[in-house]
């Protein structure tokens, strides 16, 4: 097991009943929260910008955001699976929306670099 020190004092210790585990799965779930939040500014940002993009890049632009539309309503059914999860699984779900948050991450330098260029 490749887990942390604190992971595992995490996943060992029983607070009422509970393991500190649960803290861990709603910490990252307002994490989640909040990143879903910024996202969608970043997004509508980018909508924006593409505006003042020339019409032959603004295909790209919009397709490439659309990209990012479509992975960013995939993290939010991801997050509501998270909320429902059970604890033994709840882990694998996060990495998997991990996942998400990269290839939107990856989405967005693309639209950025283009738009340096």
């Amino acid at each position: 097991m490749n887990a942390s020190p604190d992971l595992f004092l995490v996943n060992m210790l029983p607070i009422g009943g509970r393991i500190l585990a649960m803290s861990a799965r709603k910490d990252y779930l307002h994490k989640l929260d909040v990143e879903l939040s910024e996202w969608e500014d970043k997004i509508c940002k980018l909508e924006s910008q593409v505006e003042q993009a020339t019409p032959e890049d603004k295909v790209e632009y919009i397709d490439h955001i659309e990209r990012l539309k479509t992975k960013q309503k995939l993290a939010r059914k991801k997050h509501e699976e998270l909320e429902k999860a059970h604890e033994s699984v709840w882990e694998g779900l996060r990495d998997g929306i991990d996942s998400i948050f990269d290839d939107m991450i990856s989405y967005t330098e693309t639209i950025m670099s283009k738009f340096k260029d």
